[in-house]
């Protein structure tokens, strides 16, 4: 039985052959999962900080590299980012 980054990342490659972002809650739909867990949100997050390697060359040459992008961006990218982290906190995830 695949482990359940392995049914991710499967999952994740799928959605991007089909042109989606890889969101949390389209991993979850995909996966069948009825209940947000733990383990489900920390193989998602590892997928998307390590092993988020995209399948079409062209899609990487289309993104910019984090430190290519504006400014405003970057601090609107971070007010997000700390956002999500406070509402994953108080959730108990």
């Amino acid at each position: 039985m695949e482990s359940l980054s392995q049914q991710i990342a499967k999952v994740a490659a799928q959605l991007q052959q089909e042109g989606k972002e890889p969101s949390l809650a389209l991993v979850k739909a995909r996966l069948g999962t009825a209940t947000m867990s733990p383990a489900l949100l920390q193989a998602y997050q590892a997928w998307r900080n390590g092993a988020a390697v995209k399948s079409d060359s062209a899609a990487d040459a289309q993104m910019p590299a984090e430190n290519e992008l504006p400014a405003d961006i970057k601090a609107d990218l971070a007010r997000i980012e700390a956002k999500l982290d406070l509402i994953i906190k108080k959730l108990g995830i």
